[in-house]
C-alpha cells in the first residue's frame, strides 16, 4: 500500500474529493427532507387520523418526537390510543349542503329564528292600551 501522505502533490489530488463530498451531502439533504415529507403525509392522511383534529395533533407531536418511529407505527399508536373527535349532529354536511342552509341568512327576508311566543305578551299589552 503507497504511502500518499509524504508524497508532493497529494494534497492537491483531494481538491475533486471536496467537490464531491460536497454534492453528496446536499444529495442526502435533499433525499431526507423527501422522506422527512412523505413519512409527515403518510401519517397526517392515514384513514383514522386525517381530519380529526386531535388525533392530528397527536400525531404531529409524536412524530416530531420519535423521528425513529416509522409512519404506519404512530399511525397505530395513535388510533389506539387518541379517542375519536366526537361528531355533533349536521357536522358531517357537504360544502355545498351548508352554503344552502346560510343562503337565507343573509336576506333580510331569510330564515329567521324562531323566538319565544310573544303573543300573550302582545294581548296583554293591548287590554292595558284599551283602557286608556
Amino acid at each position: 500500500m503507497p504511502d500518499t501522505q509524504n508524497q508532493p502533490g497529494a494534497a492537491i489530488a483531494g481538491v475533486g474529493n471536496d467537490e464531491a463530498l460536497a454534492r453528496a451531502t446536499a444529495d442526502g439533504k435533499a433525499a431526507g427532507a423527501k422522506a422527512a415529507n412523505e413519512r409527515m403525509g403518510a401519517i397526517l392522511g392515514a384513514d383514522g387520523i386525517k381530519g380529526d383534529g386531535k388525533r392530528m395533533g397527536a400525531a404531529l407531536d409524536l412524530a416530531l418526537g420519535s423521528q425513529d418511529m416509522v409512519a404506519d407505527a404512530v399511525v397505530a399508536f395513535v388510533t389506539a390510543n387518541v379517542p375519536a373527535a366526537e361528531t355533533r349532529p349536521g357536522q358531517q354536511q357537504s360544502y355545498s349542503d351548508r352554503r344552502l342552509a346560510a343562503a337565507g341568512l343573509a336576506q333580510p327576508e331569510g330564515q329567521k329564528e324562531q323566538g319565544p311566543d310573544r303573543s300573550v305578551l302582545s294581548a296583554s299589552v293591548d287590554r292595558v292600551n284599551k283602557r286608556r
